[in-house]
C-alpha cells in the first residue's frame, strides 16, 4: 500500500480532502428523479427530487462547486436542500427551499465584492425564484441582479454589494455578454446592445438601440431567451415569436409554453409536451441523428417537461424525471461520459452514487492472520475503447485515518501514490493481491476500488473522486 500525497495540496490537507470525498460518496445510486436543470456553453447542473444538487462539465474556475478545479464528465453531487439552479459561463447559482441564495465559481462585479469560490456560499435570503444565472426574484416581488449584469445594465451605478435591486416595472431579464432583453410589467419587451468598438479592449458604457429600445412594444410576453445574434419569446396566448437583433419579431406558431436558445439553434416546448428544435446542427444539437441544419421547427418527441440550450448542445427533462442531453461534449457539458465526441441523439444523464454497480469487487478468504485478498476494477468498455488515459485505484482507510494503496506484493506506507497499472488483467478478472498474509494491523480497514481518467496519477485520482467513480467493496473485521 502507498500513502497519498499531491503536488497541488499539502499532504495533510490532501488526506483530509480524500477522506471527506470517499465518505461523502458512500451512498447508493440515486433513484431520485430530476425536477430542475440548467446549462451554459461549458457546464450543466440539475436538482433531484430529494433536493440534491449535481453539476458537471468544465471546472477551471471552480464553477462545479466541488471544492476543486478538476472538471467532471459525469454529474457530481455538491449539496442538498436545493429547489432550483442556474448556470453561467464561469459560475453557478442555486436557490434552496428555505429561500436562501447560493453562488460559486467566479462572479465579478468590478466593485468591492467579487466572488471567487469553489464551494457554494450563501449571498442572500428571502428569494422565491431563479430567473437566470444573473437574476432572481424575492418573495416581495422585487427583482435582483448581480455579476456581469451590474456592468451591462447600469455601468458604474448601483451598490458596492453583491446584489442590486432592479428598478420597478421590470419582470424578467436575460442577458448575453454584450446584450440584454427585458420583459416589463405588462409583458412588453425591450432589448439593448452594449456599444463595443471592434478591436478595442474597452467597452463604451453607452447603449445602442435594440428592438423595443425606444419604448414598450408587443405586449404579452411571459418568457424570453437570447442567442448569439437572435432572440425568441413566448406570449401569454401561447404564440412563439423570434427575431434577429433589431428586427421585429416574426410569428413561429402557437401552442407553446417555453423556448430556449443556444448560440445558433432553438428548442421549444409546447403545452402538449412535444419538444421542437431548429437552427444550426453542426454538433448534433438538434438531436435528430444528423448534422443537417433546418430553419423550421422539427419534432423531437413527446413527454417533455423542460428544455434548455446553450452553445452547441441541448438538454431536455421528460415528464418522468429523466434528463436527456445531446450535442457538443468537448468539456463534458452533457454529463454522459468521456469528453470529445458530440452526441447526435438524446442520451440519458445518470446520477451515480459511490455504490454504483459494476465498478469492481474484492474477495477475502481465510482468517485475519492468514488472509487472501483478490480484487478487480471494472473499467467501462467505452473508456477502454476510447483510448482514454487513467488509473485504477485500490484505496484502504484504517480506523485511525491512515490511508494506503496496494503495491504488490505487500501493504505498506510509501510515498508518493503508486496506483495499480491500467491493464487488461483488471478488467472482468480477479487479480490476486496477496495470499496467506497476517493483516491483523489492518483490522477495521475499509477498502475502496475505482478508477479515474487523467494523464497523470494526481489527475486520475481527483477525477475519480469528483465523478464518484468508486465503490466501497470490503470492511476488514
Amino acid at each position: 500500500m502507498r500513502s497519498i500525497a499531491s503536488r497541488h495540496l499539502a499532504p495533510v490537507a490532501f488526506k483530509i480532502w480524500l477522506m471527506f470525498a470517499l465518505a461523502a460518496g458512500m451512498g447508493s445510486v440515486h433513484a431520485a428523479t430530476v425536477v430542475h436543470m440548467a446549462t451554459d456553453s461549458n457546464n450543466s447542473a440539475a436538482v433531484l427530487s430529494d433536493g440534491s444538487l449535481w453539476t458537471w462539465g468544465d471546472n477551471r474556475n471552480g464553477q462545479l462547486g466541488n471544492g476543486s478545479t478538476v472538471s467532471a464528465d459525469k454529474p457530481v453531487q455538491i449539496g442538498s436542500g436545493f429547489a432550483q439552479v442556474a448556470v453561467g459561463s464561469i459560475h453557478m447559482v442555486g436557490l434552496k427551499t428555505n429561500g436562501t441564495l447560493w453562488m460559486w465559481g467566479k462572479v465579478g462585479t468590478s466593485r468591492a465584492q467579487d466572488l471567487n469560490e469553489t464551494r457554494p456560499v450563501q449571498v442572500g435570503s428571502g428569494f422565491a425564484q431563479l430567473m437566470t444565472s444573473d437574476t432572481a426574484s424575492k418573495t416581495d416581488g422585487s427583482i435582483w441582479y448581480w455579476g456581469h449584469m451590474k456592468n451591462l445594465f447600469n455601468g458604474n451605478a448601483g451598490s458596492d454589494g453583491m446584489l442590486d435591486r432592479m428598478p420597478p416595472g421590470y419582470r424578467q431579464m436575460v442577458n448575453g455578454r454584450n446584450n440584454a432583453l427585458f420583459v416589463l410589467g405588462d409583458g412588453a419587451i425591450r432589448s439593448v446592445y452594449l456599444d463595443v468598438y471592434p478591436g478595442d479592449l474597452f467597452i463604451n458604457p453607452g447603449w445602442e438601440g435594440g428592438y423595443g429600445n425606444a419604448g414598450p412594444v408587443d405586449r404579452g410576453f411571459v418568457q424570453v431567451d437570447l442567442g448569439a445574434r437572435s432572440a425568441a419569446g413566448v406570449k401569454d396566448d401561447g404564440t412563439l415569436w423570434q427575431w434577429k437583433e433589431r428586427d421585429a419579431p416574426v410569428l413561429v406558431g402557437g401552442g407553446y409554453r417555453q423556448v430556449a436558445k443556444g448560440s445558433h439553434h432553438t428548442l421549444a416546448l409546447k403545452a402538449d409536451g412535444t419538444a421542437w428544435a431548429w437552427g444550426s446542427n453542426t454538433q448534433g444539437q438538434l438531436g435528430n441523428a444528423t448534422h443537417t441544419d433546418t430553419e423550421t421547427p422539427q419534432p423531437l418527441g413527446t413527454g417533455y417537461a423542460q428544455v434548455a440550450a446553450s452553445g452547441q448542445h441541448s438538454l431536455a427533462l421528460t415528464t418522468n424525471g429523466t434528463l436527456l442531453a445531446w450535442g457538443r461534449n468537448d468539456l463534458g457539458q452533457l454529463g454522459v461520459g468521456p469528453v470529445g465526441q458530440s452526441q447526435l441523439s438524446p442520451l440519458p444523464v445518470v446520477f451515480e452514487g459511490a455504490d454504483s454497480p459494476g465498478l469492481g469487487t474484492m474477495v477475502a478468504t481465510g482468517t485475519l492472520t492468514r488472509l487472501t485478498l483478490s480484487a478487480h476494477v471494472q473499467i467501462k468498455p467505452e473508456h477502454l475503447a476510447s483510448g482514454a488515459k487513467g488509473n485504477p485505484f485500490l484505496i484502504a482507510i484504517t480506523p485511525d485515518g491512515t490511508m494506503f494503496t496496494y503495491s504488490a506484493p505487500i501493504f505498506d506506507r510509501l510515498n508518493p501514490l503508486n496506483p495499480l497499472a491500467w491493464a487488461d488483467r483488471l478488467q472482468n478478472t480477479s487479480s490476486l493481491l496477496l495470499a496467506n498474509q497476517d493483516l491483523t494491523h489492518l483490522s477495521g480497514t475499509a477498502f475502496f476500488v475505482g478508477y479515474g481518467l487523467g494523464a497523470t496519477t494526481t489527475e486520475s485520482l481527483a477525477e475519480m473522486l469528483n465523478s464518484y467513480r468508486y465503490k466501497r467493496v470490503y470492511d476488514m473485521q
